[in-house]
């Protein structure tokens, strides 16, 4: 498991051995069949054993064709285990594609595009290959407002179909004036008002990751309140806020702020501040001790001097200046290194939505 799928929020690696006395049968899933044939090799190679493969492959067979899904609802809630009082790990905006693993009491065990695995019971609309295909291939109208709504027709005090926020994605079905005319995955209709969206190709192709333009995103999201797992500006929590801005600009990060961490260009920060530059994530937490391990609990994204806006209680913004009134002395002693994502090349493992050249 350590070296196949060491990280349990993006792969799934069940896997339990029997041993009988020279067949070693593995019962359990696992998350493709790669990865299996991966783990079977591996086995042969470093053993004498006879694998007795009992493994199950997701997707679940008794899923059928219908192992794909795109998200129907504006923000979706995706959870840690199949139950709603469970943990909100993260959320999906409307419009998001899903990977559909398996189905258990009337919850769906799904993948998003940043790998990220959880449960969800609603909010999205499941498909197969064909109908994923059609609704992928479709033009699409993306929201740049930080709210909206989309309502039944393009009459004046027409009811509201639902809300939409910032990075929700819908199909186009025509331009309607001073209306886009969309299609909900779920195939409800309703009509967007120009000013809070405009159509994603267009959008895609302008979108890039500059120090500018991620700092103005970030300062839209001021008193956003702080939600555990949250990833919209109906909340957010620190992940989700650095990953909904890069997003906003093109870039696809991964979910939680040690999954950060790992991408991007270190930024030397042993001595000082000097090498960092506007839009870095900066990386909080706590070195290693002789009872635990190093760990990364939070992530900012640095303004210039000295000061990094981040979502802690809400988005706001703290300084490293011990003299400025926004100093903040846990987050001074706790900072750890810092990344840069602007710039960063696809062999640092930053995923651009249209990769630059």
């Amino acid at each position: 498991k350590k070296l196949f799928a060491p990280d349990r929020r993006t792969a799934v690696f069940d896997v339990r051995p029997h041993l009988k006395g020279n067949s070693l049968m593995l019962i359990g899933e696992i998350h493709s069949a790669n990865l299996k044939e991966k783990l079977i090799h591996h086995i042969k190679e470093k053993t004498r054993f006879e694998v007795v493969d009992s493994l199950a492959i997701l997707p679940q067979a008794t899923l059928g064709r219908m192992v794909y899904g795109v998200v129907s609802v504006s923000v979706a809630n995706i959870r840690s285990k199949p139950g709603h009082p469970e943990e909100l790990a993260t959320q999906a905006l409307l419009g998001t594609p899903l990977k559909v693993l398996k189905k258990e009491r009337g919850w769906f065990y799904v993948q998003t595009p940043d790998d990220y695995l959880g449960w969800m019971d609603d909010g999205f609309q499941q498909m197969d290959q064909p109908g994923y295909d059609a609704w992928a291939k479709a033009p699409k109208v993306i929201i740049t407002a930080d709210y909206g709504v989309t309502v039944r027709s393009p009459e004046k005090n027409s009811d509201v179909v639902s809300d939409v926020v910032a990075g929700c994605i819908l199909k186009l079905v025509k331009d309607a004036g001073k209306f886009y005319q969309v299609e909900y995955p779920d195939r409800r209709t309703g009509f967007l008002p120009k000013e809070v969206a405009q159509p994603y190709e267009a959008w895609v192709a302008k979108a890039k990751d500059t120090p500018e333009t991620v700092l103005a995103t970030a300062k839209r999201f001021f008193g956003v309140p702080y939600l555990w797992g949250g990833t919209s500006p109906k909340g957010m929590d620190c992940s989700g806020f650095t990953k909904t801005v890069y997003f906003l600009n093109g870039v696809l990060l991964p979910r939680d702020a040690n999954q950060q961490w790992e991408i991007g260009d270190v930024v030397d920060v042993q001595n000082g501040l000097e090498n960092l530059r506007m839009g870095d994530l900066l990386f909080f937490g706590f070195k290693p001790t002789a009872e635990k391990k190093e760990r990364i609990t939070h992530v900012g994204i640095y303004l210039g001097n000295k000061k990094f806006i981040h979502e802690s209680g809400d988005v706001h913004v703290n300084s490293f200046e011990q003299s400025d009134p926004d100093f903040n002395e846990f987050r001074f002693n706790t900072f750890l290194y810092a990344k840069r994502i602007i710039g960063a090349g696809s062999h640092t493992g930053v995923r651009r939505l249209v990769e630059q050249p």
